[in-house]
């Protein structure tokens, strides 16, 4: 009985965002969908048609799929465009593409690819890398990125300030919360780490033009050395985790690197978005 009256606490709570999100019949329809009782089959992977998309999501029976779910596709947690900065991006964005140009985007922290859905859908001409350290999500992100064909590269690894073998070191954890760090180089085991520089170069460009980051603290390593890569990049979009690790300074060498250079901040759900302004020169 109190499962039941949380799921439907939970239903109500969130009827408004899906019905605004996908209109009544498809907001419901999903609602019952999505917030439901998790409790049965956690390996389960079901799929569900969501308008304006073309291919289903695949979503696990577990409480972090359809949380991440909520947050990236019915609330658009990365949706840039409630910000006056984003017409410019956009301009940007488009005068790339009639210059012949394929923009790229990196998703640092690729998940189960949910968030590399929706910037593909908002960028329908861009090239996108998807990065995940952890086997399970990666191949959940394959199966919802596979009908993008050769528009993602996914890469099973981590992201960081410099070539390096990585490990999770929270195996524990839920399926959102997997933190990496560094192995001794020798180790015949671990995860590839990639450099930004380095996915640019995999896909024959210089810098990206979008770096969306939540890599559950690592940040704190990939802003260490104040890499260039960052002065060349139209928008960053990090997901802070301070308030998840207090007193471990995770977000320092984020701001003093991206404060060496013109950006706007603006805040937006549980992410900073930094529109860098490339009219003003660095002084």
């Amino acid at each position: 009985m109190e499962v039941f009256k949380m799921l439907i606490k939970q239903r109500v709570a969130w009827a408004p965002n899906f019905i605004r999100r996908f209109g009544f019949f498809h907001g419901v329809r999903l609602l019952v969908s999505i917030e439901k009782d998790l409790s049965s089959n956690k390996k389960r992977v079901k799929s569900y048609k969501v308008p304006g998309y073309e291919a289903p999501f695949y979503l696990r029976d577990t409480v972090a799929d359809h949380a991440i779910f909520k947050q990236c596709v019915v609330n658009e947690q990365y949706d840039f465009r409630k910000f006056p900065q984003s017409e410019r991006l956009l301009k940007e964005y488009h005068s790339a593409i009639s210059n012949g140009e394929q923009p790229l985007i990196i998703d640092c922290g690729g998940n189960v690819g949910l968030a590399t859905r929706w910037f593909a859908k908002c960028f329908p001409e861009a090239q996108i890398v998807s990065v995940e350290p952890d086997i399970e999500n990666f191949r959940l992100l394959t199966m919802n990125t596979e009908s993008l064909g050769d528009r993602v590269v996914r890469l099973h690894g981590g992201v960081w300030n410099r070539p390096a073998k990585l490990k999770i070191i929270n195996p524990e954890s839920g399926s959102a919360a997997f933190r990496v760090d560094e192995l001794d180089v020798s180790s015949p085991d671990g995860l590839r780490a990639y450099t930004i520089d380095e996915i640019c170069a995999l896909q024959g460009r210089r810098s990206p033009f979008i770096v969306k980051i939540d890599i559950e603290g690592a940040q704190s390593v990939l802003f260490m050395d104040s890499p260039e890569w960052v002065s060349q990049t139209h928008l960053i979009t990090l997901e802070l985790d301070d308030w998840l690790m207090p007193w471990k300074g995770t977000s320092r060498s984020f701001f003093r690197c991206v404060s060496c250079y013109p950006f706007d901040y603006l805040l937006g759900g549980e992410s900073i978005f930094c529109f860098r302004d490339f009219s003003e020169t660095v002084r």
